[in-house]
């Protein structure tokens, strides 16, 4: 079943008399439970693409559904419902809340949420502990390194319990070991609990953590291909 589908999907940025077309009618499905790598320079638009596949922007044209329901169909506050409640976000700069727990930032998409106030430390310590992270639960954040702060803002992403997970460049400000580490979390949560991810990466490596990989040049698609020899995560992954 497809998750996500794009179809003919153009995106143009308009300032004053300035028109900067950056999307040229980009197709594509997602199925639930699938790895997908979109992969691309930078100025290939595969930024513009997440957000609007995240709903965090809307396309000039063309039409975009998801989980069935095109995007146009959904008022500005049922965008936000939608993506709070079925959708995961994790970034290259983390974006957690300093001088902050580790539990308080996993906590804090189900504030916003249907989820009752009863839930929500239950939810926080089983997100934290797919991560591998139950003994950092009540540290401040700002005491924990790179990759462990990244695996917080995954375990964040988790916590609502969403249909898919979007990661924008995850290893980007890690160094290898950390990078590898982050990927395996993401390729374990696919393999095993069946979480549909799309990842944004301009690297090679990252990508091939991936079973498909998209690639994107000049706002047009390049290729779209399965990964021929998908990268084997470590049988020694923390739970």
């Amino acid at each position: 079943m497809a998750l996500i589908e794009v179809n003919a999907l153009t995106k143009v940025y308009s300032s004053d008399e300035l028109q900067t077309p950056v999307l040229h009618g980009v197709s594509f499905t997602i199925a639930a439970g699938e790895f997908v790598a979109i992969m691309g320079p930078s100025g290939s638009g595969k930024s513009t693409l997440l957000h609007i596949l995240g709903f965090l922007d809307r396309q000039t044209a063309g039409t975009y559904r998801f989980d069935g329901r095109e995007i146009g169909e959904h008022t500005d506050r049922e965008l936000a419902r939608v993506r709070n409640e079925q959708m995961g976000f994790v970034f290259q700069s983390f974006n957690l809340l300093p001088r902050t727990s580790v539990m308080d930032n996993v906590r804090l998409p189900l504030l916003y949420s249907s989820v009752p106030p009863a839930e929500w430390d239950e939810r926080a310590r089983i997100a934290i502990d797919a991560v591998g992270l139950s003994h950092r639960a009540g540290f401040d954040v700002a005491k924990l390194s790179g990759g462990e702060r990244q695996r917080v803002a995954i375990a964040r992403a988790l916590v609502n319990k969403p249909r898919v997970i979007f990661a924008d460049e995850p290893t980007g400000n890690l160094d290898s070991q950390s990078g590898k580490a982050v990927m395996e979390i993401l390729q374990k949560l696919n393999e095993h609990d069946n979480h549909t991810v799309v990842l944004i990466t301009h690297e090679t490596y990252t990508a091939e953590h991936a079973g498909r990989i998209i690639r994107v040049r000049d706002g047009l698609i390049e290729s779209d291909q399965a990964v021929a020899k998908r990268l084997h995560a470590s049988s020694d992954f923390v739970k």
